[in-house]
């Protein structure tokens, strides 16, 4: 689907103001309409739109709803109230470069939509077809149509509407500036993709393709204070502003963890622009003096080195905030992006004054981002500490939220998973009641939903209107995607995966769920390839070791899954999930007396989180069934946060077993 606004350029000219407040207005009537029909927004340009669907048929209803939903609201408005827009739909291959998509979908959809009436619906052949008899109003031809750049005319049809039957059709097409960049930059890749010119050879890391002003990384933040320990607050900065400019639709800025292998070395711009495929840098300082704070900043194009905006800013700790809006808005401003005003309400927010509370809130997010049990434990102490020097703190609300449910869902502490879920729901709710168009706060809560209650509609609810509020938000994608992904959702599952990587190239986190997306999807050389991606970022980090030999254990490949999941289990201290996954590899090679000394091993421990699940998995793997299922049977009741893998790991546990697990499965709420 294609859709632009008919006039805003000239609007645009008469009246900014009005055109920009049409333009907000405009954005947010149709996006609950992608949502609803399971449509993926792929690229958004001033008023243009790309959405994909899943069907012709979802696509035609989601044009008719909201043309429809535009005519009633423009029924009692004066003309220049009015919003019109043109719609275009086709079907047809796109080929995905981060985050952009080319190809003949893209092309005659862009070249179809001039060609609707306003407040109208263009569609091709192949969608007319596909949609004959499925949708309320008649679906008739306009005839063939010579568009431009297009060798072969093309039957074109119009959904007729009731309100468009008077009002004469385009006879020429008409592009504006901003489309003819946008359709014919698609159009010249496809042409190159057609002559072999253009070679791929990592789709995700494709530097051609990315280094654009607007997509922007934030450099570690220099601290300067004369205390060292003031180190996390030039950390914390440098987070809050990737997270403020995040919230910039049009902006794509690189999430923390892909920036942070720089800090403390020195900056050369030009390999920071190619690692991380930016075209724009933010660079600076930051020095802490009491309750002062001082931060330089300035913006840098990686193609030219020269400086675009330069600024210093000597504030009190209370106007942090402030100062993290003005850098956002004015790198916007210097990249020529237009914000609309719910943008700009957003990067305004006032999280808090209390200067104390901002930074329990920045040691909190330091600890957070460390990711052990103890640090975990030690970062809701500070949110703890900051939520009660200032009460109505959001943010630091929904991390506390986010460390409890980490504590009782994904072993990371000792305390009851039910208190801790218990804390994590108080958390979360207070922080929505205090802001709902906290993007942090529903991404909190859709984790929530989706690994303690297993309220998978809220889930997905939660996670879209987490994106939707900031979708530059790479966590919130990659949550997404795990939960798409579990949910058996697997071309969604990809897509989403590939824009959390786009946004964070270098997680480690990241770069490990493409490979269990891959092995969802039964793609086990190319879980194998990712895998071994992440170890090369990074040789020592478990959970890519424990996919590795995941992968290879479904490929029943057990030589080369034992050697993986051995490291994994040496570099995770033998975390009983890992245990659990080697003993039925010894299993598999027909090892008893290795995989029963496992088993005695878990069994002989201290109680910990996953170690009655990873006994459940060798019990399952040496035929002892209904011991295995009893076990089950309690973790269901409790709803156990590891068992959200069963719905796509049931392989893992064997043909001959798969119908008595089955119900396990249902009673978890699964769909087929």
């Amino acid at each position: 689907m294609f859709t632009d606004m008919v006039g805003y350029s000239a609007l645009s000219q008469r009246n900014e103001a009005l055109a920009l407040k049409l333009l907000e207005e405009h954005r947010n009537i149709l996006r609950p309409f992608f949502s609803k029909y399971g449509g993926r927004e792929i690229e958004t340009a001033g008023d243009l739109f790309f959405v994909e669907f899943n069907s012709a048929v979802e696509g035609a209803e989601c044009a008719v709803d909201i043309q429809t939903a535009l005519y009633e609201r423009n029924e009692a408005l004066p003309e220049d109230q009015k919003i019109l827009i043109r719609i275009g739909l086709h079907i047809g291959d796109v080929v995905y470069i981060e985050k952009h998509v080319h190809g003949d979908g893209v092309n005659i959809a862009a070249r179809i939509e001039p060609l609707a009436k306003p407040g109208g619906i263009c569609v091709s052949e192949d969608v007319a077809r596909q949609i004959h008899n499925k949708i309320n109003y008649p679906v008739l031809s306009t005839g063939r149509h010579t568009l431009k750049n297009i060798s072969t005319p093309i039957e074109i049809f119009q959904i007729q509407l009731p309100w468009t039957k008077g009002i004469p059709s385009e006879k020429k097409m008409v592009v504006s500036g901003k489309k003819a960049i946008f359709t014919l930059s698609m159009l010249a890749f496809v042409i190159l993709v057609s002559l072999g010119v253009l070679l791929l050879k990592d789709r995700n890391r494709s530097p051609d393709f990315s280094e654009t002003k607007l997509r922007l990384a934030v450099l570690p933040l220099d601290n300067i204070s004369a205390d060292e320990d003031d180190e996390y607050f030039a950390d914390g900065m440098t987070e809050e502003l990737i997270s403020s400019l995040s919230k910039i639709t049009d902006l794509r800025v690189i999430a923390r963890s892909s920036i942070m292998k720089y800090k403390g070395l020195p900056t050369d711009i030009a390999t920071v622009g190619k690692e991380l495929m930016v075209g724009t840098v933010l660079a600076g300082t930051v020095r802490q003096m009491g309750n002062q704070a001082r931060i330089s900043v300035q913006l840098i194009d990686v193609a030219t080195q020269d400086n675009i905006w330069t600024m210093e800013y000597d504030r009190n700790l209370q106007d942090i905030f402030k100062i993290q809006s003005e850098i956002a808005q004015n790198v916007a401003s210097k990249l020529k992006i237009i914000l609309a005003s719910s943008e700009k309400k957003q990067l305004e927010k006032n999280y808090t004054e209390n200067s104390e509370a901002f930074q329990e809130y920045l040691v909190g997010k330091h600890f957070l981002n460390n990711r052990t049990p103890s640090s975990i434990q030690t970062a809701v102490e500070h949110f703890e500490k900051s939520v009660k020097l200032d009460s109505n703190f959001a943010l630091a609300y929904a991390n506390l939220s986010y460390c409890y449910t980490l504590i009782g869902s994904a072993g990371y502490g000792s305390a009851p998973g039910d208190m801790a879920t218990k804390k994590a729901k108080e958390a979360v709710t207070k922080a929505l009641a205090l802001d709902e168009t906290l993007a942090e706060a529903h991404a909190a809560l859709g984790y929530l939903k989706f690994r303690i209650d297993w309220a998978w509609d809220e889930a997905d609810k939660e996670f879209r209107r987490a994106i939707e509020l900031k979708p530059g938000y790479a966590t919130a994608h990659e949550w997404y995607a795990l939960f798409l992904g579990i949910q058996r959702r697997l071309d969604e599952s990809l897509k989403e995966i590939k824009t959390a990587h786009e946004l964070d190239p270098l997680s480690l986190s990241v770069n490990t769920g493409m490979g269990r997306i891959y092995h969802f999807r039964n793609e086990i050389d190319k879980a194998v390839e990712q895998f071994n991606k992440t170890l090369e970022l990074d040789p020592s980090y478990a959970e890519a070791h424990f996919g590795l030999g995941l992968a290879y254990f479904k490929a029943k490949d057990f030589a080369k899954a034992e050697v993986a999941v051995l490291k994994a289990a040496e570099l995770s201290r033998r975390r009983p999930v890992i245990i659990g996954v080697l003993g039925a590899i010894y299993a598999k090679n027909g090892r008893k007396k290795e995989s029963d000394k496992l088993l005695m091993e878990l069994q002989s421990s201290p109680p910990t989180y996953d170690k009655e699940y990873a006994t459940s998995t060798i019990l399952i793997n040496t035929g002892r069934i209904d011991e295995a299922l009893k076990i089950l049977d309690e973790l269901v009741k409790i709803k156990h946060g590891t068992l959200v893998y069963f719905n796509v790991e049931r392989s893992f546990y064997g043909s001959d077993t798969e119908a008595k697990l089955e119900p396990i499965r249902k009673r978890m709420g699964f769909k087929d």
